[in-house]
């Protein structure tokens, strides 16, 4: 869903198929996934992929080539959160915000109604995307993962919520998330 049409160069589609059942939720594509045009194509993507199946490309690539079976991929946003991904400076009003919502992606209370506008449009795009998958096993991967599944649906209406770390920063490997990546990997088999 297509919501920034000066941002098209910048989309990145989620990676769902008819057989998926398990469905990772990261935040947002960044460069190597503007790139190759499909979410978790970077090294979060390979770190992912070394944790799940032992090594090989990156999960994202896996997924795209269907060389890997139900398994999709989610982002909150679409977007880069980050202002990195983007080479060109007159881009979208709402990128001034990205950033801002990137570390928190909950409404303000108080007089910031513009960067409230583009958290809504970007949390009913999530919503929508997200919720016509109820039955299958979902995994929040990171706090804005968790924090945006947590402002726009109920857990109750899925088949089953996992919340484990963002699979960054070799995240998955540390010994203190050892149990969280334990279930996940259950719930992958």
């Amino acid at each position: 869903m297509m919501i920034y049409e000066k941002l098209k160069d910048y989309f990145v589609d989620d990676l769902i198929y008819e057989d998926t059942k398990v469905l990772f939720v990261l935040e947002s594509p960044h460069n190597e996934e503007v790139k190759q045009g499909y979410p978790v194509a970077g090294k979060s993507g390979k770190d992912m992929t070394r944790v799940v199946f032992g090594g090989g490309d990156a999960l994202g690539k896996l997924i795209f080539e269907k060389k890997v079976q139900k398994l999709g991929i989610l982002n909150v946003s679409n977007y880069p959160l980050q202002m990195s991904a983007y080479d060109d400076a007159k881009m979208e009003d709402a990128m001034v915000f990205f950033e801002k919502i990137r570390q928190n992606p909950r409404l303000r209370k108080n007089k910031m109604l513009s960067i409230n506008k583009v958290i809504n449009t970007m949390m009913n795009s999530f919503k929508t995307r997200l919720t016509s998958h109820t039955d299958k096993t979902i995994i929040l991967c990171g706090k804005f993962a968790e924090a945006s599944f947590d402002n726009v649906v109920n857990e109750a209406n899925f088949k089953e919520v996992l919340r484990v770390p963002h699979p960054s920063f070799n995240q998955w490997l540390r010994e203190s998330n050892k149990d969280k990546i334990d279930m996940m990997l259950k719930a992958i088999q």
